[in-house]
């Protein structure tokens, strides 16, 4: 595999027509965006890629972009696909599984409906692929480890009930995992145990090929209210621009 590679995660939300806000892109920034990446020659992966560079299976492009969303709002459907599909894209989708075909709860002054079982069923699998967000949507930085592995186990459960394929990458909800050393190893131990092997915080730095720690992988928040020379310098700097 291509070890000298930087990969680069970039983190979405929402996608809307022409309300761009702190969680909110809209179609028009969303396809410059993507115009953007292509231009620079940056090349579009997904986590599975990445895991079976890890294992020696397959390579990395010299400038691989993976670009991911949260929570599965309908949006992602409805706005973002077709615009991946204009580039060529593939993505992740990181599902908060309980709230599945319901709204954002957590989104206490904008609630939004998020894809339904069907919806995520009918999802192209060479452009989308599916990854755990937790099942109720907290912050694992506040869980006890009981409360943590039931809710591991409910997500992974959902999948499995609704036979719908995922990857087994879990992007944590506000970016939050345990502090202190005997829980984070505790949190870790039951990511083992049960077969994630992949885990995403926010950080906004660019990661290694092949990461130190598959646990403690950095996203890049993508705003919508970036600049396109904001967004220019996160993708090529990470945090450090």
């Amino acid at each position: 595999m291509n070890s000298k590679a930087r990969v680069r995660v970039l983190m979405y939300h929402k996608v809307s027509v022409q309300q761009p806000d702190y969680l909110t892109v809209t179609t028009e920034q969303l396809r410059a965006q993507l115009a953007h990446l292509r231009q620079q020659q940056y090349e579009f992966i997904t986590v599975q890629q990445w895991l079976d560079a890890w294992q020696g299976t397959s390579s990395l492009p010299p400038k691989p972009v993976l670009l991911t969303f949260d929570d599965a709002y309908q949006t992602t459907l409805t706005l973002a696909a077709p615009i991946l599909q204009e580039f060529g894209a593939k993505a992740t989708i990181f599902v908060p599984t309980a709230y599945v075909g319901q709204h954002s709860d957590w989104d206490q002054e904008a609630a939004a409906p998020l894809l339904s079982v069907e919806a995520l069923r009918g999802l192209d699998p060479g452009a989308f692929e599916l990854g755990l967000h937790s099942h109720h949507h907290q912050n694992y930085k506040y869980l006890p480890a009981e409360e943590m592995a039931a809710d591991l186990a409910a997500c992974l459960r959902f999948f499995e009930t609704h036979q719908l394929p995922f990857v087994r990458a879990l992007a944590y909800p506000y970016g939050g995992r345990p502090k202190g050393t005997l829980a984070r190893e505790a949190m870790r131990r039951l990511f083992r145990e049960k077969g994630i092997a992949a885990a995403f915080r926010i950080g906004n730095r660019l990661n290694r090929a092949v990461p130190p720690d598959p646990y403690e992988l950095n996203r890049i928040d993508v705003r919508g209210t970036d600049s396109p020379a904001a967004f220019a310098r996160k993708v090529r700097w990470g945090k450090w621009f």
